[in-house]
């Protein structure tokens, strides 16, 4: 059932105006930063591109911020830089016990299961790791047996808020490279902060 839009955190986690104003700041000049790499780099170097991944996804958060449509962004960022249609948000409500699910869609039904069942538990899931990203065949962990490529954890205040995951890649991707590393580090510093400027419309709330 989708609720309506509302800050699962407490009211203290909320960014004030002069707060926002200083992270829409800080997202502008990341982004300008990473387009100046980006352009002083040769033509061909290979963290060119890496570069420009970062500039667009930087200057989509800030964007989002201003339009209140952060989710959605997050959302962008995985599916057109990433090579990932299948992102669940997961974000701890007042209530700690609960979970605020929010989903870019196309989840089959053990991956939407797995959410279901576990989502306490992923966010929480090794907790020194605010990344985590599955390493491959020899990986048994418990988020690598759910089917999560990679889990991003993101905090606000100091406090763990919520967390990225992203399932299955495209079929012409073979894993996350390190351009994807940099773009995973990007949100866990900015998911947290960028979210507490929006109202986030819930599709379930588990626990």
């Amino acid at each position: 059932m989708i609720s309506k839009p509302e800050w699962p955190w407490r009211s203290k986690d909320i960014l004030k105006a002069d707060d926002l104003a200083g992270l829409e700041q800080d997202l502008r000049q990341l982004s300008l930063r990473y387009m100046r790499q980006s352009v002083e780099l040769p033509l061909h170097h290979e963290d060119k591109a890496v570069r420009a991944k970062l500039y667009a996804a930087a200057k989509a958060l800030q964007q989002a911020v201003r339009e209140n449509m952060v989710a959605d962004a997050i959302f962008e960022i995985g599916s057109n830089l990433m090579g990932c249609e299948q992102i669940a948000l997961l974000v701890t409500c007042e209530q700690q016990d609960r979970v605020a699910f929010v989903g870019s869609g196309g989840f089959n039904p053990e991956q939407r299961e797995a959410i279901r069942q576990s989502a306490k538990r992923i966010i929480e899931e090794a907790p020194g790791e605010l990344i985590y990203i599955r390493t491959g065949a020899e990986d048994r962990s418990f988020l690598s047996s759910l089917g999560i490529t990679a889990r991003i954890t993101f905090r606000l205040n100091s406090e763990t808020k919520g967390a990225i995951v992203l399932f299955d890649l495209l079929p012409q991707r073979n894993g996350l490279d390190s351009g994807d590393r940099e773009l995973l580090k990007l949100l866990c510093a900015y998911a947290g902060p960028c979210l507490a400027t929006n109202k986030i419309r819930h599709q379930e709330i588990f626990g």
